[in-house]
């Protein structure tokens, strides 16, 4: 979500043109660390979540399989609140949270407290001890800083012609945080909207007199292309992740929308086609764009959803600057 590429087509792009939003949604944290074989204890082929033997520490371990035998293991936290850390350090010797999850505006972790740290993830999470290549995990996790969760959104995902064919996907161009459980799926189908849209547009040829020229037009063409097609999509799924946004509905729609959302849960549209599957699962189950999923439930939002000749219409406005 903290884009360098994003940052810079904020700062070189006209004025009135590339427009985005960042904020931080929780006081949820994570770090990553690379293994290079997967936990001997778990299914080599699966990701698993992995919960603390603890229900107080706040922390839980999600390993995902690599290629080559390898693993990731993301750990999840609440960022270390200072002056609560150092009281319950007081306590109980070392807060296992404040040594992995620093506040990342200060240095992270004290390199010195690599073996407690080991010790504290297999006391745990027993299900990680065995693990190939921990101590090098330790390592990455202490000198890592801590990484939150945002929220992005973009008005368009590629600069405009005036500047160096740019553009942005996945979490740069539209993050949810993961409250949509579609960051993963979302970043794919950005690059194959991608790599169609350069296979349509992108066909310079040897015997053009200014190729260097015509390469830069076909490839802001793709771009463009490119963006048009994905900024609705990319806006429906910030909808979708996060409503309203805080805006409410009039209190007639309120109630139905709740009434609805009521059937959903229950029947799911499992008995005698009553209600609709609920969005999680059908955003994880269902092939339909997030822009027909959004339009799909209108009745749950205040703001129209535009129109695909909306979209047309605002985007070439934005690039015709």
């Amino acid at each position: 979500a903290n884009s360098i590429v994003r940052g810079a087509l904020d700062k070189y792009s006209p004025p009135n043109t590339f427009q985005f939003t960042q904020r931080r949604l929780l006081p949820g944290c994570f770090k990553v660390a690379r293994c290079e074989k997967m936990p001997p204890l778990l299914d080599q082929n699966s990701v698993a979540l992995v919960l603390p033997e603890s229900k107080a520490l706040g922390v839980t371990a999600f390993v995902e399989p690599t290629v080559n035998g390898g693993c990731c293991i993301l750990f999840a936290g609440k960022l270390s609140d200072a002056s609560k850390s150092e009281a319950e350090e007081g306590q109980t010797g070392v807060n296992f949270n404040t040594l992995l999850f620093p506040d990342p505006n200060l240095s992270d972790g004290d390199i010195r407290r690599r073996g407690l740290t080991k010790e504290m993830i297999f006391e745990q999470f027993p299900l990680l001890e065995g693990t190939p290549g921990m101590d090098d995990a330790v390592n990455q996790l202490l000198n890592q800083r801590t990484s939150v969760a945002d929220s992005v959104k973009c008005n368009i995902y590629s600069g405009p012609s005036t500047i160096t064919p740019t553009a942005i996907c996945g979490d740069a161009a539209h993050a949810t945080g993961g409250v949509s459980g579609q960051g993963c799926n979302s970043a794919l189908i950005d690059a194959a909207v991608l790599v169609d849209c350069l296979n349509e547009n992108y066909h310079p040829t040897k015997n053009d007199d200014n190729v260097a020229a015509t390469k830069k037009a076909m490839l802001h063409q793709s771009l463009q292309s490119y963006s048009n097609k994905q900024v609705p999509q990319g806006l429906a799924l910030y909808d979708l992740s996060f409503g309203n946004d805080g805006k409410t509905l009039p209190i007639f729609r309120n109630i139905k929308a709740m009434l609805s959302n009521v059937f959903d849960t229950i029947f799911g549209g499992r008995w005698f086609g009553i209600g609709k599957k609920p969005l999680q699962t059908l955003l994880a189950s269902s092939l339909d764009s997030f822009t027909y999923i959004r339009r799909d439930r209108q009745k749950y939002y205040v703001e129209e959803f535009p129109s695909d000749e909306e979209f047309v219409k605002q985007l070439e406005s934005v690039y015709d600057v």
